[in-house]
């Protein structure tokens, strides 16, 4: 069913209605880049693009792919463990879910087929992937805790990353994306943003080993230095989490960031939802302002603004120490 109620997002910004918007924003960003997931960025159409056509795959209109899934399985897992799950809790939930969610990717599915036949999440292995699935899902974790409590961030982006994500890239990604993100609801400048990226990716250098390729990524996008890849975007964890933070720093209004981020060509769905799910905490009023934010379905996700308030209350039980 199409959003159609923007009311709630008109109250002045705590927290909740920060997590609420970007939640829709996270969404939106995810349905904008699924018509053009996989495409170069000279087959991506701008003129079409916050039009909304329908996915070549058959999906519908204003369809949302894994992104959004396990987005919203991660705030639920949270909201239903206090803050402190584990990875098996996740795990089993995306499990239960999987058969009904568009577009798991290559990683995903063999830590799924590994739980299917053993029962138990995959150890470490040499020949991890570090793919974006960790960090495609992780921004609730940024949510639901203040930046000034990042040993429970981190802690929650790791459990959460290894249900299926082992690579230390992987998971040094998905920790920069759950920083921004708690920054972001506290109404963190797009230049606090990027600083907070920055300085995530080499605390991440520091605590997964050798990390120069995440840290350098990560502060040369967040310094305009980095440029996007000329055929798309890949599922590498460290090439998305420059390409968000470079969205960031080129178009730090939603309104733009979203058509942008797809136009970077490959993995359109995640960049546009990661950075919907950054920039939509920072400016709830941008994101009634998205024309085609009705065009996006959102009928297999009831209760959003519930469950931003439920991470809003984490929020608030982390910040003062519960």
């Amino acid at each position: 069913m199409p959003y159609d109620d923007r009311s709630s997002l008109s109250e002045p910004p705590g927290a909740a209605r920060r997590i609420h918007a970007a939640m829709l924003a996270f969404a939106a960003g995810d349905a904008l880049g699924v018509p053009w997931e996989g495409r170069p960025p000279e087959r991506v159409d701008p003129a079409e693009v916050v039009r909304l056509p329908a996915p070549d795959r058959g999906w519908p209109r204003g369809a949302t792919s894994d992104d959004t899934a396990q987005m919203v399985l991660v705030a639920r897992c949270l909201a239903d463990t206090g803050g402190r799950p584990s990875s098996m809790d996740f795990l089993t939930r995306l499990a239960g879910a999987a058969p009904a969610v568009r577009g798991l990717g290559p990683t995903t599915r063999r830590a799924l087929a590994h739980f299917a036949e053993t029962g138990e999440i995959p150890a470490p292995s040499a020949d991890d992937l570090a793919t974006n699935g960790a960090a495609m899902r992780v921004a609730p974790a940024g949510w639901a805790v203040p930046p000034h409590h990042p040993g429970r961030r981190r802690s929650s982006c790791e459990v959460l990353s290894a249900a299926t994500h082992r690579a230390p890239a992987a998971v040094a990604a998905a920790c920069v994306i759950a920083a921004m993100a708690s920054y972001a609801v506290e109404g963190a400048r797009p230049a606090d943003l990027l600083d907070a990226a920055a300085a995530e990716a080499r605390w991440a250098g520091e605590r997964y080993g050798p990390m120069g390729a995440v840290t350098d990524a990560v502060t040369d996008a967040a310094r305009g230095r980095w440029s996007p890849p000329p055929a798309g975007v890949s599922l590498d964890a460290v090439e998305t989490v420059a390409a968000v933070v470079h969205v960031i720093r080129e178009a730090p209004d939603p309104a733009a960031a979203l058509p942008y981020a797809v136009s970077l060509g490959g993995d359109t769905d995640t960049v546009a939802a990661l950075a919907g799910g950054v920039l939509g905490a920072c400016d709830p009023g941008g994101v009634t302002a998205l024309g085609w934010l009705g065009l996006v379905d959102l009928g297999e996700y009831p209760g959003l603004e519930d469950l931003a308030a439920r991470l809003s209350a984490l929020r608030e039980d982390a910040a003062a120490g519960l």
